[in-house]
């Protein structure tokens, strides 16, 4: 939680006895509040259709979602995203949770999953997220970032432990469903939100955010709490820890440096705003005499471990900084967008320098949405609109934003991204048989996917060789549980 520096916001808020009263309700295990409000909902609906929309498992009181010893993916086009950017129809083959066979497979596996119609591409790659504020999705819409911030704040200071998990699995139900099977997070109790991570079987890599204790309402020194985190859960196969900074305007050279140090010594990633709005950069020089790229370039904050979010506001010789030092970037056009932040985030330039880049859809706050689908076609709608060029940003790189370019961007490309022989099997099917994606062949496939996919076209979601979604079900949660939880915890947070 985070303080507005003017002494609006979390800091300042009251939170009244009742508030707490609800709190200390929500921090009770799933159970029968949320069924009976489950119940309530599917009488308002027509029997058949809560038949189809009631899951299958019950995996928060029964797992069922063990790994198969093999699976093959049979029969789909295969968009590999390899070096030679290769679509080849086939199969693919997994086994002990690693890509065994790409193409023409002759062997049978433990379960079977038939991919006619469809494409099977590598799980994609959100870069930049706040999972946890799923419960706070609408709060603040068509306001600017400042009034954004202040509404947030204010439910953000009522959040308990229980909501952090419940907010972040609820995020991580929605992603899964359209096929992402990474996320990059910036938050506080990222232990909470590796829960999520844990019970849902998506891949998460956390960045617990530091800031100045002046502008925080975390419960002892962020560093501290950040440097524990990583020490808790490094070496977790689904959780890749690391240290984050909320921004240039909560957080001082000490912080920033200090958050390098841990970085340093523990061997992770750091995680970052940066240069997201025309305020934030013009403020930071009013306030040091230099930009933000420029000032961290100078406290010796910069280097390869470091992606940062947004980078709006900068200029070709700030690009050419980035790139120097190795640092990546999480572009997340839809939220800045939506924030009016004013400028075009410069890809061309960018991707000119050397500068590795991934798409991020940002909270679901300033977003409202997690499709990584709509990210992609949003990324090069709006690189051509702005450069009235409509080969900016192509089909191609826009999905390599998604996949190979955002794994580059956490440092994974050796492990995920691309569809090869040896990585991580974290992968999505994708229907191309609806109305939309007609008619589909090798040569449209990628457009389709960028111009015309949607996540709704997700039909499964594997993550290291476990099969999260298919046929329409989450297999790892119980997701009816999930959504009436939520429904039940956000109306009790913002007194509707």
């Amino acid at each position: 939680m985070i303080r507005d520096p003017a002494g609006n916001g979390a800091g300042g808020a009251h939170v009244p006895q009742g508030a707490r009263d609800r709190a200390a309700r929500r921090d009770l295990p799933f159970g029968d509040a949320a069924e009976e409000a489950l119940e309530d909902f599917f009488e308002t609906i027509p029997h058949k259709r809560r038949m189809a929309v009631l899951p299958q498992n019950l995996s928060s009181r029964v797992r069922i979602d063990r790994r198969p010893m093999s699976l093959l993916l049979r029969g789909g086009l295969v968009v590999t995203q390899d070096a030679r950017r290769q679509i080849l129809p086939g199969s693919v083959l997994v086994e002990q949770g690693r890509i065994a066979a790409v193409g023409e497979v002759d062997r049978e596996a433990d379960e079977v999953i038939d991919c006619s119609g469809c494409a099977i591409i590598p799980g994609l790659i959100n870069t930049h997220h706040h999972v946890a504020n799923t419960l706070l999705r609408g709060v603040a819409d068509d306001v600017p970032l400042e009034e954004m911030l202040d509404k947030t704040f204010a439910f953000d200071a009522k959040f308990t432990r229980r909501d952090v998990q419940l907010g972040a699995l609820l995020g991580c139900v929605e992603m899964i469903r359209s096929g992402t099977t990474s996320f990059h997070d910036l938050f506080y109790w990222e232990d909470e939100v590796a829960r999520a991570v844990r019970e849902s079987g998506i891949r998460g890599f956390l960045s617990w955010v530091t800031l100045d204790e002046a502008f925080t309402t975390q419960h002892g020194s962020p560093l501290r709490n950040a440097e524990s985190f990583v020490g808790k859960h490094k070496g977790d196969p689904l959780v890749t820890p690391s240290v984050g900074v909320q921004g240039v305007y909560v957080a001082s050279s000490e912080t920033y440096v200090k958050a390098r140090e841990i970085a340093e010594r523990t061997d992770v990633r750091l995680h970052t705003h940066l240069s997201e709005t025309r305020k934030e950069v013009y403020g930071h020089r009013e306030k040091t005499g230099l930009r933000p790229v420029e000032w961290l370039e100078k406290i010796g904050f910069l280097n390869g471990r470091l992606t940062a979010a947004h980078g709006v506001w900068l200029t070709l010789q700030e690009v050419r900084t980035l790139s120097r030092h190795g640092v990546s970037v999480a572009h997340c056009p839809t939220s800045n967008m939506k924030l009016a932040s004013g400028g075009v985030t410069p890809l061309p330039e960018m991707f000119q320098e050397g500068v590795t880049v991934g798409l991020g859809t940002d909270s679901p706050v300033s977003n409202n949405g997690m499709d990584l689908f709509a990210e992609m076609k949003t990324a090069s709608l709006l690189q051509k609109a702005s450069r009235w060029d409509a080969r900016v940003l192509p089909a191609q790189k826009a999905f390599d934003l998604a996949t190979i370019d955002a794994a580059r961007a956490l440092g994974m490309e050796k492990e995920i991204g691309s569809v090869e022989v040896g990585k991580r099997a974290d992968l999505a099917v994708v229907s191309l048989r609806g109305a939309h994606t007609t008619p589909f062949y090798p040569a449209n496939v990628l457009s389709h996917l960028v111009y015309s996919g949607r996540g709704s076209d997700v039909i499964a979601t594997i993550v290291d060789g476990a099969v999260l979604l298919e046929g329409g079900v989450v297999r790892t949660v119980d997701e009816a549980e999930v959504l009436a939880r939520a429904q039940e915890t956000a109306h009790e947070l913002l007194g509707a």
